[in-house]
């Protein structure tokens, strides 16, 4: 049974499944849709075009999708707005900008936990899985790959990438991409590999062994870019994981942060 609160307000474009609970002095405004069991717990704003899947809950002072913090946005432009999936928790003061575009939205994927006063900026694309500490940043039309952990205060330049199953140390500030499995301290600077991930994500032990090699003979030494794409891809083609690595710095359009924090321009 959907359940919302008296002091509520819940405009007529508002779309909600079964179970839906909206606590007190929630706003949801335009086309919002909220899947079966999605709960409000109070002061949630929501501005439509914004899709909600089942199970997710939103704390108190979350905002969902108002407008891009982006000049080249006019205020009342068309938007593809926000979707967010299934079984997320997004925590207090959380804050998802709308997509600058109005074919694209802003996405959040399934299981994801957004902690408190974490924010997701506009064209932005946060994986499946992924853990964001409290106070993470993450700058216009940036990706967090599967499983990332972006750990607090970690800030991701707009643009850049965070490969699968990385992770970062408090206060990480990123400028160029984080390949799959690294990870990151200080700025722009890769540090290792995140062996507790892949080891409980159920890798297999060759897999690992695999990714810690390519780490070792390849990224550790910071070879030219040219160099490095094709040492990667040698490895990859005996290896899925490496495989994962070799693809994601392939094509990345940023700079790739170093092993060593080399500088990152």
């Amino acid at each position: 049974m959907t359940q919302i609160h008296p002091t509520a307000i819940v405009s007529d474009e508002v779309e909600l499944g079964n179970g839906v609970e909206i606590g007190p002095f929630c706003i949801l405004t335009g086309r919002v849709k909220l899947g079966d069991g999605v709960k409000l717990i109070a002061r949630v704003s929501i501005q439509g075009p914004v899709e909600i899947g089942t199970n997710t809950v939103v704390y108190p002072n979350a905002s969902i999708g108002f407008e891009p913090q982006d000049y080249k946005f006019a205020p009342g432009s068309l938007t593809a707005g926000v979707v967010v999936g299934s079984d997320s928790i997004l925590r207090e003061s959380v804050t998802i900008h709308s997509a600058s575009n109005d074919h694209t939205p802003t996405k959040i994927g399934n299981r994801v936990m957004m902690m408190i006063g974490s924010h997701a900026g506009h064209d932005s694309t946060v994986c499946d899985d992924v853990i964001m500490v409290n106070s993470t940043h993450l700058g216009g039309h940036s990706l967090l790959q599967d499983r990332v952990i972006f750990a607090g205060g970690s800030m991701l330049h707009q643009f850049c990438r965070v490969g699968r199953q990385a992770m970062t140390s408090g206060c990480t500030v990123l400028t160029g991409d984080l390949p799959p499995f690294c990870m990151a301290v200080g700025r722009n600077t890769i540090v290792g590999l995140n062996m507790v991930g892949m080891r409980r994500s159920g890798m297999a032990r060759e897999e690992i062994d695999a990714v810690r090699f390519a780490y070792k003979t390849v990224l550790r030494k910071n070879p030219p870019m040219p160099v490095m794409k094709e040492m990667l891809a040698e490895l990859g083609a005996r290896s899925p994981s490496v495989k994962l690595m070799s693809d994601f710095i392939a094509e990345a359009k940023r700079p790739i942060a170093p092993v060593g924090g080399r500088r990152v321009s």
